[in-house]
Parts: C-alpha cells; sequence; structure tokens
C-alpha cells in the first residue's frame, strides 16, 4: 500500500516533471494529492527537500530495477545494454527524466546521476578493450557523449527516431567487432 508521504511525492515527480520545479508550488502539488498543504510540509519540511526526495528515491527506484545491467559478462551485450539505457529509463519513468532535464544544473540531481552513471565508464571502456577497440577511452566517452544526448532528447521531447538511431549506434559495434 503507497503511504501517503509516497503519494505526495509521486505527484510532485508528475507535476516538478510537467511544469518545472520552479512553477509548481506545493499548493498545486497538495490540490493534486488531495491532501493539505500542512501535510506537505509536516511530511518534507519544504518544497526544496520535496525536490530532494523525489530525486534521490527516484535514483534510487532507477538503481534498484537496473542493478544486473552491469553484471553482464558478454563485452557486446553490456555495450548493447548501455546504449537501450536512454530509452529505455525514459519509458520506465518519463516523469522523473523529464525532471532530470529540467534540473541539469542542481546540485543534487547532478550528484545522484553522477552516482547513477559511476559505475558505467570503467566497465564500458573493459568492454571495449575485451572487443579489440584501439582507442576503448575515447570509444567510452564517444559513447556517453552519445548516450547523454539521446536521453536528454528523449526526456524532453520524445523523438520518433530515437529508437532507430539506438539502434544504428548498435549496429555501428557489431560491424567495428
Amino acid at each position: 500500500m503507497i503511504t501517503r508521504r509516497q503519494h505526495i511525492a509521486d505527484v510532485a515527480l508528475q507535476l516538478f516533471g510537467e511544469k518545472g520545479f520552479e512553477t509548481t508550488s506545493t499548493q498545486q502539488i497538495a490540490k493534486a494529492a488531495g491532501v493539505s498543504e500542512a501535510l506537505i510540509f509536516k511530511h518534507f519540511g519544504s518544497k526544496d527537500q520535496l525536490l530532494d526526495f523525489v530525486i534521490k528515491s527516484g535514483y534510487q527506484r532507477i538503481i534498484e530495477h537496473n542493478r544486473g545491467g552491469l553484471t553482464e559478462t558478454d563485452a557486446l551485450t553490456f555495450i548493447h545494454s548501455v546504449i537501450d539505457l536512454p530509452y529505455k529509463l525514459v519509458l520506465e519513468e518519463p516523469f522523473f527524466w523529464k525532471l532530470q532535464y529540467r534540473l541539469a544544473d542542481h546540485e543534487t540531481a547532478q550528484q545522484q546521476h553522477e552516482r547513477f552513471m559511476r559505475p558505467v565508464p570503467a566497465r564500458l571502456q573493459v568492454a571495449f578493450q575485451e572487443l579489440g577497440y584501439p582507442q576503448p577511452a575515447k570509444e567510452t566517452r564517444l559513447l556517453l557523449l552519445l548516450i547523454e544526448a539521446l536521453w536528454k532528447i528523449e526526456a524532453n521531447k520524445p523523438d520518433e527516431h530515437a529508437r532507430e538511431m539506438l539502434d544504428f549506434i548498435k549496429q555501428k559495434y557489431e560491424l567495428q567487432r
């Protein structure tokens, strides 16, 4: 059963994602959640603390849901799973990623994103080395740039060609084996 606190956070996530943090008031959240504004402050203390909770709990859900992805032992399969991440993550949590896009300069959002991505570059570099790429560090940086751009496009305004582009990138790595 979902708690009131979590219900408020879920409603806040949706509103922050749709309208932005700055333009969403606690009064709007309270109305949409069917609770009093005082209850929001009782549970979270402030709008900023509510945002921090939304960001941290969102990343916690995403990390738990995608935990097995970094244990993939086949190098090419691992690279493909990283390529699929932008589409998969935005599909699973569209409001969360839209909010992340809007909060590019927010300290908590940056910290949590870096924490989420921390193991990926090293594991990607190992995968490229295993596949015999001559410059695995540069391949890693290139792929991460592409992934970053694609998730931002997908989160901000879903692109009908994003899935096509992800498949094209995967084919590129299959052909270069």
